[in-house]
């Protein structure tokens, strides 16, 4: 198990309601330990297992709600 801590940049984040909606589903997925979305920075915080999940599902599920992910910084 190898825990990632990711941060990414989004883009199209109107209100903090829509970032509540990104961090209940984002907190869905299956080896997805902890995630948050800071509004007034436009930022989602996510620590996952990439043994369980891929950074790029993660960003799909994000994408599929109609947010775009700019930058990604991963650690």
């Amino acid at each position: 198990m190898a825990t990632v801590k990711a941060t990414a940049r989004m883009e199209q984040l109107s209100c903090p309601s829509c970032a509540d909606m990104i961090v209940n589903v984002v907190k869905k997925i299956q080896g997805v330990e902890s995630a948050e979305v800071r509004y007034t920075t436009s930022k989602l915080l996510v620590q996952y297992d990439d043994s369980q999940v891929s950074w790029d599902a993660i960003q799909d599920a994000v994408t599929k709600l109609g947010y775009e992910i700019r930058s990604v910084r991963r650690d």
